[in-house]
């Protein structure tokens, strides 16, 4: 694809309100007063992303749409502006793992400095071909998901998805989320009971049942459930069973007020 690369271009984008409808917490901060879930490509473009700590990684430069299979986001185009020595580079970041911050000010990307080190990227100036499915693989394992062919069925124009096919979407999205939620409950008594291997196992199977209703329409509150899911995998895997479990009640908390 080269230069001539699949973008969703600033210019535009106010009547493409298809490609925002089911991501209804992206708002900009200024229009949270008007219709919910539609905005301005120029509101995203340019927008700050930071770490959990709400440390500057860098911001948004651009927006690639997936056109063929009905019209969504596949990533936002990042520069991380020098940051760890990457600022010769953009990343393509999966769009569902980008977080809109409370205030709607900046994006959240939940990835370890260490980490985004090897973040696999490309030079400002050679753009890679992003249709391709191997190239796909790469950035989506790298940020510990599956590449995006079943949202195409999910993310269908509405005059190919009948009704039947919707409910069937948002009783499968429920019943994987209340999993996600058996599990977490489970993992927060395991906490309160000091035994934080047993948090782990069942904080990393929430995370498997979460990251599956991910896939079938997720939302603000579900990645914040996700995040908070990681943390609690992480600190718990540290012995530290206090933290762990508290990142647990986070986590039951945004996967209960995800299906709302």
């Amino acid at each position: 694809m080269g230069r001539t690369r699949i973008v969703l271009l600033a210019f535009g984008i106010a009547t493409a309100t298809s490609v925002f409808m089911s991501r209804g917490e992206f708002v900009h901060a200024d229009q949270a007063d008007q219709l919910v879930g539609v905005t301005k490509a120029t509101n995203l473009i340019g927008k700050q992303v930071t770490n959990l700590e709400g440390k500057n990684l860098g911001e948004i430069k651009d927006l690639v749409i997936n056109w063929r299979s009905g019209g969504y986001i596949e990533y936002a185009v990042l520069s991380f502006g020098g940051f760890l020595g990457l600022g010769d580079k953009y990343f393509a970041v999966p769009w569902e793992v980008m977080v809109l911050s409370r205030d709607k000010e900046q994006f959240i990307l939940n990835v370890k400095e260490e980490r985004l080190k090897n973040a696999p990227g490309f030079d400002k100036n050679n753009w890679p071909d992003m249709s391709r499915p191997e190239w796909a693989m790469v950035v989506y394992q790298f940020y510990d998901l599956l590449p995006n062919s079943s949202k195409a069925v999910s993310r269908s124009s509405p005059i190919e998805v009948s009704r039947t096919g919707k409910e069937e979407a948002v009783v499968d999205f429920k019943s994987t989320v209340r999993e996600a939620l058996n599990h977490a409950v489970e993992a927060e008594s395991a906490g309160k009971q000091g035994k934080p291997e047993i948090l782990v196992t069942h904080a990393k199977k929430s995370l498997d049942s979460a990251k599956r209703a991910q896939r079938s329409g997720h939302n603000e509150r579900l990645n914040e459930g996700v995040y908070a899911l990681g943390e609690a995998i992480e600190h718990g895997q540290k012995q530290q069973t206090a933290d762990a479990t508290e990142h647990m009640m986070h986590a039951i908390m945004k996967l209960s007020q995800s299906t709302d």
